[in-house]
């Protein structure tokens, strides 16, 4: 005896989205209070911040690969949706969308793994080395994660370009 699971609605996607968003930008801001009360009562090391620079540094990077990554690889999803809803030409709008969102939520999520990892990099640096300078990045990339909400106006604007660019690559 097979029982179907309700299909969640565009609603509730948007609000998992949001709660994936919240969850990963708490994330950062926790690790980053414990290690502003832990990490800077020492006296920052001698030497050269290897670590501080190297964090600085991904921080960039990611900051670059957070507009090239999560954008091909959701290209890509979107492109073989379509074609998969052309091929079984059947497909519901409200069914549809809900693949459109899936696809936002993945590219979401991509791109704020990416800031994620690279201002927990800089927040070690903090730890390790108890550089005051690691905070910067930590700080440029947190403003732009939250930047980055989940928005119906965001999703509905990803959706029409997405629709738009797959047209254009349809006519050539």
């Amino acid at each position: 005896m097979s029982r179907e699971l309700p299909q969640i609605t565009l609603q509730q996607r948007q609000m998992m989205m949001t709660v994936i968003w919240l969850a990963l930008i708490m994330g950062v801001v926790t690790f980053g209070i414990i290690v502003t009360f832990i990490g800077l009562k020492e006296e920052p090391e001698k030497g050269l911040p290897v670590i501080t620079y190297l964090g600085m540094g991904i921080a960039a990077l990611m900051l670059v690969l957070r507009m090239v990554v999560p954008n091909l690889v959701a290209r890509n999803q979107f492109t073989q949706a379509m074609q998969e809803a052309q091929a079984e030409g059947n497909q519901d709008e409200e069914q549809l969308l809900g693949t459109f969102y899936q696809i936002f939520l993945v590219r979401l999520i991509i791109g704020m793994a990416l800031l994620e990892g690279a201002a927990m990099l800089n927040l070690f640096a903090v730890v390790i080395e108890k550089q005051k300078l690691a905070f910067i990045p930590v700080v440029i990339l947190l403003l732009v994660m939250i930047a980055s909400m989940p928005t119906k106006s965001k999703l509905d604007a990803w959706i029409r370009n997405q629709m738009e660019n797959y047209n254009l690559e349809q006519q050539n």
